[in-house]
């Protein structure tokens, strides 16, 4: 089953929103850039390097999500790393591409150029990675955290700084910030070097992701377009208003000058000059922007000048002057506006206007014909009265007056300083001709001059992004979270319904299943089957092999199972098969259930090993007396085990005698429990005597389980049943110690009497049996050459080295060891003869058949010869005649025990 881990989750989260926004992010400023009808340095914030820079890094790092899934995607997230690092030493380079510059330091590509070149190394899965490729990924995530911190603080520098600290466009420089927050946050995630892989974010987050992101970069480049088209409108109006301004006062001014002039013309001869110095000494004094007044005859002399005050004379500079002395050659009979060159030494420029006059007697002047008025005027003062009446603005204009000189709307003109400034700082909104009846096509700039309103509202954009984007983060983690609950659900629902290693239905399942049907259809069949020996498998050749069995098996299971069918993986080597409408088909279940047998006893084949296994199968039908779904699988359980008495690889159908006997077992069992714990046995003892003179010597300690009416039940009934249920070792325990005490007392009486005393197999192979024997002597009281064990051949077989020491062991303290029912097991003479052995029992079978079978008297004899070869002393039990007894005696039996000598009574009746 699949955890959530949040750290991964979250860095797969990051890893994906931060590289799609810079992706979308960077195609569509390209884009715009592209499509964008003006053109206008105004609408490129950045330059096509950091944009490339931006495609090349997002792209990479989300081929680094699908590089697991595609190899080629490893080949193409190390190009865009390669292109990422081309745009880097483009910028670096100054862009070459671009035919502006967005002024975007060295510092910042350069920071972006450790992210590319680690994008651009691939390095292997954790468990294959060199110490120094852990090393490095390590230290790409720190660099990436780094950088998104740094570009974090220059983001928050922008909201209090108000002004560009990283690109000339104040948006730029945020999208320079914002970029490598991205870039950082995204290089961190791609740097991840845990074991666990990143895990597969969902479809849906991707979906989302992507047209969210789009969605939001979408919105940004909108709101920036609409920004920059109204600062391009302001620009527009501003020039506009400039037109108007100058237009009014142009024409205000020339019509001025044009009345003097009209006056000047028609002014009496005899009163002409003195009308004349009136006039002047008015336009002095009232015009204030007006510096000197002169009048020039027609073939250029200054027949006077006239200026104020504070002024100093033009007289030179006007006639020097070589675009004064042109428009004077031309005698141009229209008013003309100029602009002297000598007004660009100048602090402010000057403006000239030549107002041309037709006096009626020229001859009382010294010249004829057509003179000209030139007025030399100072346009910051004359701007300046205009200005009065416009408003205050971030935007400033500039007007081309000579080639290579800009003046300002104030009528400045424009510094070194302020020229760059304009190139470096403000922002260009709109270029055009000034035009107006006296000048054409006068080149004319609004520049966005003061940037702190347009940071403000570009920090508010990007804020806005961003946000957007943090907020497009959460979403898609709590997508992603839900996802990975349902997964969990679906999984732990899976896993609470289904077997872990098989894929069939669990237990629960099954059960649920079968109790569906039971009430729904009443027509319900279950198969128990079960594997024969499977236990002996996962000891020998090991669980793995185990497991690669039981999985050919349910796909061999499935591939049977007919239609109308559940089939379950109810425990460790068990399976249960549900048929529903066959209760009245017996033939065809019992059909299956051979099909089923033959499937399972097909080889299987696991690395080297070919398995051959076999399979009992019990059959239970639904019927009236069914009570519960549960009682339904019990039952064909029951049919199950006793088809396994029966020999293995058999199916057997349930039938209510199964039943009866289980539920005599089932209460033998407790009352076995209940005596055991209220010292409800008894021990009688069997004489055992010597052959030559059938005296005595020793008697057997055998377990009687008396009843309340008087009657005993049979060991051969109680001990199998102890040894299935475990009951035998404290049942061993309580038949010994029990012995023990019986021998201290017999002692009293024949101190020549031994009690031999039986072992089970299962109490015998205890870790802590030579410790028990010796604790239990210690405490009776009990010498051990008065006991003597006796066990089978199966004790000695399982771990025969382990057996033989303990045997040594008990026979160091005096303890004889009896080996019973000799004959009837697996010994063979190379392993008898190792064994710390003092008696060993004949058999009664064989003793039972010696007089009609000549076999079993020859077996006896051979027996008797090996055991006496080995310096074995023998022992024939069940002699019952005369004749057993004289026939044993012959052939050397050193001992006998049965009817005929006696039988088992209780110790105080011997």
């Amino acid at each position: 089953m699949k955890i959530i881990n949040t750290d991964i989750q979250a860095r797969a989260v990051l890893q994906l929103v931060t590289a799609t926004a810079l992706v979308f992010a960077g195609l569509l400023i390209f884009s715009y850039r592209l499509f964008e009808p003006t053109q206008q340095l105004l609408y490129h914030s950045i330059s096509s390097s950091f944009q490339l820079v931006m495609i090349g890094i997002g792209l990479s790092v989300l081929l680094h999500i699908y590089r697991r899934e595609k190899p080629y995607s490893r080949w193409w997230a190390s190009l865009f790393a390669a292109i990422a690092i081309l745009g880097i030493v483009d910028g670096l380079a100054g862009s070459r591409f671009d035919n502006f510059s967005a002024q975007i330091p060295w510092f910042a590509y350069l920071a972006f150029l450790p992210v590319a070149v680690g994008l651009l190394m691939q390095f292997p899965r954790a468990g294959e990675r060199r110490p120094w490729q852990n090393l490095t990924l390590k230290l790409g995530a720190g660099y990436g955290l780094g950088l998104a911190v740094v570009g974090s603080a220059f983001f928050i520098m922008h909201l209090f700084l108000k002004a560009p600290l990283l690109a000339k466009h104040p948006t730029g420089s945020l999208v320079v910030c914002v970029a490598a927050l991205l870039s950082g946050v995204a290089f961190y995630a791609a740097s991840y070097r845990g074991r666990r892989p990143l895990p597969r974010l969902s479809p849906t987050s991707a979906t989302f992701t992507t047209l969210a992101i789009l969605t939001v970069m979408v919105f940004g480049v909108g709101m920036f377009h609409t920004e920059m088209s109204d600062l391009k409108r302001d620009g527009e109006r501003a020039i506009q208003q400039l037109r108007d301004s100058r237009t009014a006062m142009g024409e205000s001014i020339i019509e001025l000058f044009e009345r003097l002039g009209e006056r000047w013309e028609n002014y009496p001869l005899d009163e002409h000059s003195e009308l004349m110095e009136i006039d002047i000494d008015a336009y002095l004094r009232h015009v204030d922007y007006l510096d000197s007044l002169m009048l020039v005859s027609p073939n250029n002399r200054v027949v006077f000048e006239r200026m104020k005050p504070s002024r100093s004379s033009y007289f030179e500079k006007v006639m020097s002057d070589p675009v004064i002395i042109r428009a004077l050659d031309e005698a141009a009979s229209q008013t003309q506006l100029m602009v002297p060159e000598f007004g660009a030494n100048e602090l402010t420029a000057k403006l000239i206007i030549r107002i041309p006059v037709n006096f009626r007697d020229p001859q009382t002047l010294g010249d004829s014909g057509l003179y000209s008025i030139l007025a030399v005027l100072d346009v910051r003062a004359m701007l300046g009265t205009a200005m009065l009446n416009t408003y205050s603005s971030d935007i400033e204009t500039y007007t081309l007056v000579t080639p290579g000189r800009w003046m300002d709307r104030a009528g400045f003109w424009v510094t070194q300083p302020t020229a760059e400034y304009l190139d470096n700082k403000a922002l260009k909104l709109h270029e055009s001709g000034l035009s107006m009846y006296y000048s054409k096509d006068v080149p004319t700039q609004a520049f966005l001059y003061r940037l702190d309103n347009l940071q403000e509202t570009s920090n508010l954009q990007m804020l806005i992004i961003v946000g957007c984007i943090g907020l497009v983060l959460l979403v898609v983690l709590a997508v992603e979270r839900n996802v990975s609950l349902e997964v969990q659900g679906r999984q732990l629902f899976y896993q609470a319904h289904h077997d872990g290693l098989t894929g069939l239905w669990n237990r629960d399942s099954i059960e649920e299943f079968i109790g569906t049907q039971f009430h729904d259809t009443q027509d319900v069949s279950v198969l128990f089957i079960d594997l024969d020996g499977f236990t002996l498998i996962n000891d020998s050749l090991g669980l793995h092999v185990g497991d690669a069995i039981l999985n050919q098996l349910a796909e061999r299971l499935q591939a049977e199972q007919p239609r109308r069918s559940e089939l379950a993986r109810f425990a460790s080597d068990e399976f249960i098969l549900v048929l529903e409408g066959m209760t009245q088909f017996p033939e065809r279940v019992k059909s299956l259930a051979q099909d089923i047998m033959s499937t399972v006893a097909q080889p299987y084949r696991v690395g080297e090993h070919k398995i051959y296994l076999t399979a009992s199968i019990g059959v239970a039908h639904q019927t009236d007396d069914v009570r519960t779904p549960l009682e339904l699988i019990q039952r064909a359980d029951m049919a199950m085990h006793q088809a396994k008495k029966l020999g293995y690889n058999y199916f057997l159908e349930y039938d209510n005698s199964m039943a009866r006997r289980l539920l005599s077992t089932t209460a033998m069992r407790s009352r076995l429990q209940e005596a055991i714990e209220h010292n409800q046995l008894e021990l009688h003892y069997q004489p055992i005597v010597r052959s030559n003179d059938q005296q005595t010597v020793q008697v057997e300690a055998l377990l009687r389980w008396p009843q309340t009416d008087g009657s005993f039940i049979a060991p051969a009934e109680f001990i199998p049943l102890a040894e299935m249920t475990g009951q035998i070792v404290p049942l061993s325990e309580w038949v010994f110690q029990r012995a023990c005490e019986d021998a201290v007392n017999l002692q009293q009486r024949d101190p020549k009497l031994r009690v031999s005393v039986n072992i089970s197999a299962l109490h015998f192979n205890r870790a802590n049996f030579v410790d028990f024997v010796l604790n239990t002597l210690n405490e009776t009281g009990c010498r051990g050459g008065w006991i003597e064990l006796e066990m089978t051949e199966s004790i000695l077989l399982e771990g025969s080295q382990n057996a033989i020491e303990r045997l040594q062991t008990l026979r160091r303290h005096g303890i004889s060891i009896a080996l019973d029912d000799f004959g009837t097991g697996f010994s063979s003479l190379s392993y008898l003869k190792r064994l710390p052995v003092d008696v060993v029992k004949i058999d009664r079978s064989f003793i039972a058949g010696i007089r009609h079978h000549k076999s079993d008297r020859v077996l006896i004899e051979g027996v008797i010869r090996i055991a006496q070869s080995l310096d074995f002393a023998v022992l024939a039990e069940g002699i019952e005649t005369p004749q057993q007894a004289e026939f044993v005696t012959d052939l050397g039996c050193n001992y006998m025990q049965g009817y005929f000598f006696g039988r088992p009574i209780p110790l105080e009746n011997l």
